[in-house]
């Protein structure tokens, strides 16, 4: 396994955890269903926090599998050093009389009683006109590079989260997938940080149903979808383009507009196949239940769709 990471590959039981009543409306709300729990004040896992909030996020009805994508993108996160909120196989047995549910568990990524959050669609709210944050037409950077230009780090924070992005196909980082967590300190200033990149279910080639997966053996069709009209980052670059750009095109124009991030985009894209197989392959077979395990041939094919991305970006950034 690569240097120094650890994770747990078997299923974590939250039957006896105590469920979060206030979670209504504290998360942002998405396609997929969640709730929300404390752990135990003493955990029986080593990988869960004491007396802390979880979600339990389901896949959608469609495609079972999908929660894996959280689990997947938090192990990814961990190799390339991209912070993602952990996320491991949450299992309970009571969600639905008589039935195994299988869910990404993910860990809340700031602490609620002593920590604050500000989603980026408050802030789209606040400097764009009109802004719908329900469908967040008007999400772009060029507003958050005004709001932020003058806060140390935000290139830094965005190089890494839409590289993970890209790399992950993550069309999802919507203006409510990030945000800034406040802390108030001792000499009563709030400290500010950025989230980490939560939120990343909808990427890694979800939507694609196991008995089709055999058709990306042809190189032409893999190339296609890595690079469809879908392949896009949620956010447009300003306000006055009409359409989003393609991953890749949108990593060239961040390139070229903040040349001082290329040296974070290399050193997140410094990973070989080896070390994002060996955290991976552990969960082939932690599930046993066919309607929710993750397949050799589902990884497989996951590994094909971030290397081939990882290829493309190389290729587009001239590195």
């Amino acid at each position: 396994m690569s240097e120094g990471l650890s994770f747990h590959d078997i299923p974590i039981v939250i039957d006896s955890w105590q469920k979060d009543e206030t979670y209504e409306g504290v998360y942002p709300s998405g396609a997929r269903v969640k709730d929300a729990y404390f752990s135990p004040e003493e955990p029986e896992n080593r990988h869960v926090k004491p007396d802390w909030r979880y979600l339990f996020k389901l896949s959608r009805d469609r495609f079972p599998w999908q929660f894996w994508c959280e689990i997947i993108a938090y192990r990814f996160g961990c190799v390339i050093g991209v912070e993602v909120p952990p996320a491991h196989i949450g299992l309970s047995k009571t969600y639905e009389v008589g039935v195994d549910t299988y869910a990404a568990l993910i860990e809340w990524f700031y602490d609620y009683k002593d920590e604050g959050y500000v989603a980026g669609g408050q802030f789209m709210e606040a400097h764009i006109k009109d802004f719908n944050r329900l469908k967040g037409e008007k999400h772009n950077f060029e507003t958050i590079r005004k709001i932020f230009n003058n806060r140390e780090s935000w290139l830094k924070y965005w190089a890494k989260v839409l590289v993970l992005d890209t790399l992950i196909g993550n069309i999802d980082r919507h203006q409510d997938n990030w945000g800034l967590i406040g802390r108030r300190t001792q000499e009563a200033r709030i400290d500010l940080n950025y989230s980490p990149a939560f939120d990343n279910g909808t990427a890694l080639g979800y939507e694609i149903l196991e008995q089709n997966i055999d058709r990306f053996e042809e190189t032409n069709k893999l190339q296609s979808y890595l690079t469809h009209k879908c392949a896009r980052h949620h956010m447009k670059w300003s306000l006055d383009e009409e359409k989003q750009l393609s991953f890749y095109e949108f990593m060239k124009k961040f390139a070229v507009e903040f040349p001082e991030t290329k040296h974070i985009m290399t050193q997140h894209l410094s990973f070989d196949y080896q070390q994002v197989e060996e955290v991976l392959a552990p969960l082939v077979g932690a599930v046993s239940d066919p309607e929710y395990r993750l397949t050799q041939k589902r990884l497989d094919f996951v590994l094909k769709l971030i290397f081939g991305r990882k290829r493309i970006l190389e290729e587009t950034l001239e590195l």
